[in-house]
């Protein structure tokens, strides 16, 4: 009981940390992080969920969530906080959640709602569709956030470049399904977080940005994502010097 009521108090500063973040007083709150006395797996997990559901929330923050998380890993003493564990560290736990959004399936998530709202007569008919509308926004939204939360993470040095790699090859690659365009606006997402590193690095750039321009011949593609494109290909061009918002 005793230590239950001890990781109660913890999460509950970890939410105070995390809900009140932003560009003043994020050195300060991670160093308060950094002081928690975390001493088991489900006491982890638990904060780094707090950490990661709240990064891909509040959007216009996620390069501090990025750099606090980035911090936490570099620091030795709390990212191998489970002394009786070495092969559970803050940092795998972080990526296994960001891996697991990132390799979400769409389609197998709608099919669990709708198995869900066949079982549930709580929800009357006539609100199917809109639930169905709210879930396809969100799931959409939390990807991209996702990706915008790779990617600042590898600019912070928190994500290693084989992932990273991994993750817009992925994105890269022919898919016959209702969700192109999400692949794309994510893919767009991830190279203007890295696309400077990358650029300075020995891999080919070129071939994404190429792709990306030829998707926009897609005539049911939003003027958001073509604007995003189209922002992409001059930065390239430019050495990746950034551009400003398009929109």
């Amino acid at each position: 009981m005793e230590q239950k009521n001890n990781s109660d108090q913890v999460l509950n500063t970890v939410r105070s940390i995390v809900y009140h973040l932003n560009d003043v007083n994020w050195v300060k709150m991670t160093q308060k992080m950094m002081a928690l006395p975390i001493n088991n797996v489900k006491l982890l997990d638990d904060i780094t969920n707090i950490i990661f559901d709240r990064a891909l929330k509040r959007q216009n923050y996620t390069h501090i969530y990025a750099q606090m998380c980035a911090r936490l890993i570099n620091d030795s003493k709390f990212n191998n906080l489970i002394a009786t564990d070495t092969e559970i560290t803050f940092q795998k736990v972080l990526l296994k959640k960001c891996h697991d959004v990132f390799y979400s399936n769409y389609q197998e998530e709608l099919n669990k709602l709708k198995d869900t709202m066949k079982n549930d007569n709580m929800v009357p008919k006539k609100c199917l569709s809109g639930v169905l509308n709210n879930f396809l926004f969100n799931f959409q939204k939390r990807s991209i956030c996702n990706c915008r939360f790779i990617g600042e993470l590898f600019k912070n040095g928190a994500f290693p470049e084989k992932y990273i790699l991994k993750c817009i090859g992925d994105l890269g690659k022919e898919k016959n399904d209702n969700n192109y365009e999400l692949q794309m606006h994510c893919l767009c997402i991830i190279l203007q977080s890295v696309g400077l590193i990358l650029s300075k690095t020995s891999y080919d750039l070129n071939k994404n940005i190429n792709k990306l321009v030829s998707s926009m011949e897609n005539h049911g593609m939003s003027s958001t994502l073509k604007c995003l494109i189209k922002k992409l290909k001059i930065m390239n061009s430019k050495g990746w010097m950034d551009e400003g918002n398009c929109f």
